[in-house]
C-alpha cells in the first residue's frame, strides 16, 4: 500500500514539473491525531503523530481535486503478561476543495474527501486488520513565503466505521478510525 501510494504522488509530482501552469501542488508535513476511539485513547494514548503527503490540482479557479496519504503507529505494553501490542492506522484520502488568496501571502481554503482508512492491531500472537471507507472535512491556511513556496496549517476530522467480530482475545464490536487532525506543512505550486 505505501508503495502504491509513493508511486502515485511521484508520478503526480513529475507531470507538475512538465506542467509548469502553477496549477498543481504538493507538500509534506506532520499530523497530530486526537484518535476518535475512545478504546484506542485509553490503550494507546491520546495524541499520536505521523507523516502527512498530499497532492493536489487546481482544475476551475478556485476549485481543486487532492489526494493524500498519512499513518501513525502507537504501542502499549499489556499488564501483567507484559506483551507488547502494537496498532497502526492510515488513510488513503481523495478529495475536492475551495480556496481563496488573501493579498499575495496568505491563503485559506476548505476541504472534503472520501477516505479508505485501515487498521491493523497487534497482541498476544493475533493480528487483527480491517479498511473501511469514510469521509474528512477541515479548513487550513497556507502562508506563502516566496512565490511558490508556502508553510501551512490544517484542521480536519475524518472518521471510518469499521466492525469487528469477536475473538477469544480482541473484543468485537466498531472502531472508530480517525479523529481530529492538526496539520503542519510545507509545501510547493507548479
Amino acid at each position: 500500500m505505501k508503495k502504491t501510494v509513493f508511486g502515485i504522488v511521484l508520478v503526480m509530482f513529475f507531470s507538475m514539473l512538465l506542467s509548469g501552469a502553477e496549477n498543481f501542488f504538493i507538500s509534506a508535513g506532520a499530523t497530530a491525531v486526537y484518535p476518535a476511539d475512545q478504546r484506542f485513547r485509553d490503550f494507546y494514548g491520546s495524541v499520536k503523530f505521523g507523516p502527512e503527503l498530499k497532492a493536489g490540482y487546481n482544475f476551475f479557479d478556485n476549485f481543486y481535486l487532492w489526494l493524500g496519504y498519512s499513518c501513525f503507529s502507537a504501542s502499549y505494553t499489556v499488564p501483567i503478561l507484559l506483551d507488547e501490542s502494537k496498532a497502526s492506522q492510515h488513510c488513503l484520502a481523495l478529495g475536492a476543495g475551495w480556496e481563496t488568496r488573501r493579498g499575495r501571502r496568505l491563503q485559506s481554503d476548505f476541504f472534503a474527501a472520501l477516505i479508505l482508512a485501515g487498521f491493523k492491531e497487534q497482541a498476544l500472537g493475533e493480528t487483527v486488520k480491517s479498511s473501511v471507507l469514510g469521509f474528512e472535512l477541515g479548513t487550513g491556511l497556507r502562508y506563502f513565503i516566496k512565490k511558490k513556496v508556502f508553510v501551512g496549517m490544517a484542521f480536519s476530522y475524518s472518521e471510518a466505521r469499521a466492525t469487528l467480530t469477536e475473538t477469544e482475545i480482541s473484543l468485537g464490536g466498531r472502531r472508530l478510525l480517525g479523529g481530529l487532525r492538526l496539520t503542519a506543512n510545507m509545501g510547493m505550486r507548479f
